[in-house]
């Protein structure tokens, strides 16, 4: 749900106010009024005073200082706290006790922002310090109860209120040191919110415009070039923008492709603002030919040249456009959308072939990686370059891939066997009767991808797998082989997780059994499928969490 600003949100509701006579206001307080609960009645009323919004004098912020102290003496003394122990709902290690704290500091936070609208500016930026002190505090046990992630436990917009502090920090700076301060005040908060508050939240966080707003962008974008791309890459694209609109961003991404190419993307969000799709097919295509095609950034601009393709029914602009977003980050998704319709435009073969020359540049050039990287360059991921071996038929080679490779450490993306066994236990299948079982193996081994990794369409998978099965002819020795292969390969990992005890993984080696057993069983022997079964149920036959296991597994699959 897009969440509006504090000035837009005013600016949204003086519009609609300005377009309600009085007995339509009175009729709309009159319904609002009627809706509300029991218990919210006179708050309600109290809200409809019109001496409440009187301006807060300085009595009230001193006081209001001296209130804040107290509750931080509280939380630091562990007056909340009446235990530490166990929650088996987060699964985690948590405190316990009055957490009534929280709706006090929802208090102290609104309170804070009148200060600020009051104008009582560093009175609002010390409060705010001192409650970003008491939340740091909840960081380590014996202080505040409740959820393991604090800022759940807040009713209050939490990156609100971070810009409304940097805001205090920006009007109390001097303007000579209010660049510095208030970079340094970013930084030092910047792990309270996520996204981290930009400039626009801080200008958008009270009605009122930032004093000498203009004056300050020039020396803040001329201050940010100086400083580490990783650390100012949003903030100061964001500048160029806020200073210029489109014609600045516009010359700043040409002149930075190299070092800045988001920009590309800025320009072309403020273009689809405008509905100029005409001038965005024209910035994809010079983003496309400025940018270094290591960014990762190219993949989304190219996914516009997509989108535009689509539009359009333009399935060669739209092929282009995903060859691109392959190119620069080549990934499970942009390859099944690729290889999808590279087959509607009869040209598989060659797009399988730059793809994987792609894959293999990438991982030649020590580019493989799994789990955390920089995400600005292009990278290949292990798991995802076996996929694409199998979904592009190159299954020996996966193959070669397996020797040497454990029975264990499977639910790693980089291990090939998953992918290999699975595969091969659907060829050599002869038919699906029996392959609910087999099918989920699927989803295991295509699940294991890196973390953070977006969902894979299963059906597109399926699609793409199916075609290369069809595709595969097999000798009648080369069937023996690898059905060999493949019984060898379960019960390694049956021994390897239930000899060692394994208990968590029992499943799994159920699982990997019954699948087996379905190829037996849709090759024309259901007998060989419950003997192969059986075999291993007797070798662990005194293993009673494995056997029920394997009875589940097999009550899954109908053998």
């Amino acid at each position: 749900m897009e969440k509006l600003s504090y000035k837009a949100f005013m600016n949204d509701v003086r519009q609609r106010l300005a377009y309600c006579s009085e007995e339509e206001l009175r009729h709309l307080i009159m319904e609002w009024a009627a809706a509300e609960l029991p218990d919210k009645r006179l708050d309600f009323l109290n809200k409809l005073k019109p001496d409440s919004q009187e301006a807060m004098p300085e009595t009230d912020a001193d006081a209001l200082m001296d209130d804040i102290e107290v509750f931080a003496r509280n939380v630091e003394d562990g007056a909340y706290v009446d235990g530490y122990g166990w929650d088996d709902n987060y699964m985690e290690e948590r405190d316990f006790g009055d957490e009534s704290w929280a709706w006090e500091m929802d208090d102290f936070f609104v309170e804070a922002r009148h200060l600020l609208k009051e104008s009582h500016h560093e009175a609002a930026e010390k409060a705010y310090r001192k409650l970003f002190a008491v939340l740091e505090m909840g960081e380590e046990p014996g202080h505040l109860p409740g959820d393991v992630f604090i800022e759940n436990m807040l009713e209050i917009d939490l990156q609100e209120h971070v810009a409304l502090f940097l805001r205090s920090v920006y009007i109390n700076a001097k303007s000579g040191e209010r660049v510095n301060l208030l970079y340094e005040a970013m930084k030092e908060f910047s792990y309270l919110t996520s996204p981290n508050v930009k400039l626009t939240d801080i200008n958008d966080s009270l009605d009122a415009s930032l004093p000498d707003f203009h004056d300050f962008l020039t020396g803040w974008i001329e201050f940010l070039k100086e400083k580490p791309i990783p650390h100012v890459n949003a903030l100061l694209r964001e500048a160029v923008f806020l200073k210029g609109g489109i014609p600045a961003i516009a010359e700043f991404a040409r002149g930075y492709a190299n070092k800045f190419p988001e920009a590309y993307m800025d320009w072309i969000a403020a273009l689809e603002k405008e509905g100029d799709r005409e001038s965005i097919l024209q910035v994809v295509t010079e983003g496309l030919d400025n940018i270094p095609g290591t960014f990762t950034v190219r993949a989304n601009i190219a996914e516009k040249m997509t989108e535009i393709g689509n539009v359009r029914r333009d399935n060669r602009m739209a092929l282009k456009g995903l060859r691109e977003s392959f190119h620069s980050n080549p990934s499970m998704n942009y390859l099944l959308d690729l290889y999808m319709l590279a087959e509607e435009e009869n040209c598989l073969d060659d797009v399988r072939d730059e793809a994987e020359k792609r894959m293999n540049d990438l991982r030649n050039a020590g580019s493989a990686t799994r789990g955390f990287t920089d995400r600005r360059h292009a990278a290949i991921d292990e798991g995802d370059y076996i996929h694409a071996l199998i979904l592009g038929g190159r299954y020996e080679t996966v193959f070669e891939m397996c020797q040497g490779k454990g029975a264990l450490g499977w639910s790693f993306s980089d291990h090939p066997k998953p992918v290999m066994l699975t595969f091969l236990m659907d060829v050599l299948s002869k038919g699906d009767d029996y392959s609910h079982v087999r099918n989920d193996q699927w989803r295991y081994a295509i699940s294991r991808m890196s973390f953070g990794t977006p969902d894979i369409d299963m059906a597109k998978y399926h699609h793409i797998i199916n075609r290369v099965k069809d595709n595969v002819r097999l000798t009648d020795e080369q069937e023996e082989f690898y059905l060999t292969w493949c019984q060898n390969e379960t019960g390694r990992r049956i021994d390897a997780i239930v000899s060692n005890k394994y208990r968590g993984s029992y499943d799994k080696a159920a699982k990997v059994l019954v699948a087996m057993a379905e190829t037996l069983a849709d090759r024309g022997s259901e007998q060989d499928g419950h003997a192969f079964v059986e075999t291993h149920r007797s070798k662990y036959s005194r293993y009673s969490a494995f056997r029920r296991e394997i009875a589940k597994a097999l009550q899954n699959s109908g053998l």
